[in-house]
This record gives C-alpha cells, sequence and structure tokens, in this order.
C-alpha cells in the first residue's frame, strides 16, 4: 500500500455514493419485481440532479450514499444490513472530514441526502 494508507480508505470509502455504485443498485432492483424500490431509488435521483443544477459546494457522494443506506434498508429489512451500511456511511462522513473535504460541503450532502429520501419515499408512494 501507498505511504498512506488510511488517506487512500479514506478516498475509496467515498466511493460508497458513486454514481455509478448508485446505477449498479438500481440496475440490480430491476432485475425482479421491485419497481417501488427502482422508483424511490430513480426519484430521489432526480432530485438531486436537480439539486445539482442549482446548489453548489454540496458533497454529492455522501447525498446519495444516504439515500442508498435508507432504501436499501426499507428493501432488505434486516437490522444487521441496516447497522452495517449505516456505520459505512458514518465511517464514510467520517472520512470526508480526514481527506478535509469542506465541512459546508458535507453538511448540505447530509441535508440533501435526508430531502432526496423523503422525496423518493413519499413520491414513489403516488407513482407506483
Amino acid at each position: 500500500m501507498k505511504e498512506n494508507w488510511k488517506y487512500e480508505i479514506a478516498r475509496d470509502s467515498m466511493a460508497f455514493g458513486s454514481i455509478l455504485f448508485y446505477l449498479i443498485v438500481i440496475a440490480r432492483a430491476t432485475i425482479g419485481d421491485y419497481m417501488i424500490f427502482v422508483y424511490q431509488l430513480l426519484i430521489a435521483l432526480v432530485i438531486l440532479i436537480l439539486f445539482y443544477l442549482v446548489i453548489n459546494n454540496a458533497n454529492y457522494h455522501i447525498a446519495r450514499a444516504f439515500v442508498l443506506v435508507v432504501f436499501t434498508s426499507l428493501f432488505y429489512k434486516d437490522n444487521f444490513y441496516t447497522i452495517f451500511v449505516s456505520l459505512i456511511w458514518l465511517f464514510m462522513i467520517g472520512a470526508a472530514f480526514y481527506i478535509k473535504l469542506k465541512k459546508e460541503s458535507i453538511f448540505k450532502g447530509i441535508i440533501l441526502g435526508i430531502i432526496a429520501v423523503l422525496a423518493g419515499y413519499y413520491l414513489s408512494l403516488v407513482v407506483g
């Protein structure tokens, strides 16, 4: 491993909220009869894209990861899984501070993630 392995791990943890990982989860959810789950993820993604167009300096990796934590936890309905992904998300936030991302950006990401989850959840009830 490189000299600063802690930095490498912290940076890599941000991949949990990458758009590619998010799209893999959506693609997997389309296999089977999980359309409400797909709607939740897609609606939340659209909301985050709209926010991206108007709100600067927010960490969208953290926002997308929060969406994945909430909706996959609701999907699997397993306490161990929920605790596990929640801890990963909290580690991701800690990693964001460790790699010196702006605090304002991190907090905006958390707030936008919460808004996207609420919108995704309630709008999916209307669509689905």
